[in-house]
């Protein structure tokens, strides 16, 4: 199927997974992380899938799959605070940086790892790849303003954990 009929059905496919979601969870914000990667898991497969039928059962799927793959990510997920982790950082100068630079790019990529899931994928789409937020917005099915939302929420995550850990002044 074609890439255009994706972004009809989109919605509709976005709904069904978040509501599977919903239904394991009982949580929005989980429910969130389970529809934004099962329409990018989505996305990948389409070209390959040759129904719209075949589409909505493969969602379905794969959230039931992700749904699983995020409980056991927050089974597993880091609750520390920067202040701990800036005792651990003790990173030689890179590339003709100063151990400060290198201090902060560590604590940055630590604090990085502490987002949720679907937020670290989103940030790292943002300040790794440079995509804005309409082209997040196009490859995950995600609404605009959702998308801006949470890389605001991510950005705000950081820059705490940075001010806490004394990392900057705030």
């Amino acid at each position: 199927m074609e890439h255009t009929e994706f972004a009809r059905l989109a919605p509709a496919l976005r709904r069904k997974a978040k509501a599977v979601g919903r239904d394991f969870f009982k949580e929005e914000e989980l429910a969130e992380d389970v529809a934004q990667e099962t329409m990018i898991r989505l996305w990948k497969a389409w070209p390959s899938l040759p129904s719209p039928k075949d589409a909505e059962r493969l969602a379905v799927r794969i959230a039931k799959h992700e749904c699983i793959n995020v409980w056991r990510r927050e089974q597993r997920r880091p609750h520390t605070s920067l202040s701990i982790i800036r005792e651990e950082t003790h990173t030689a100068p890179i590339d003709g940086h100063s151990l400060e630079e290198a201090d902060l790019k560590e604590a940055i990529n630590k604090a990085t790892r502490t987002l949720r899931h679907s937020e670290g994928r989103l940030w790292r789409m943002f300040a790794e790849a440079g995509m804005e937020a309409n082209e997040i917005a196009a490859a995950t099915g995600i609404n605009v303003r959702t998308v801006s939302a949470m890389l605001s929420h991510a950005r705000r995550h950081i820059y705490n954990l940075l001010k806490e850990g004394g990392y900057i002044d705030g």
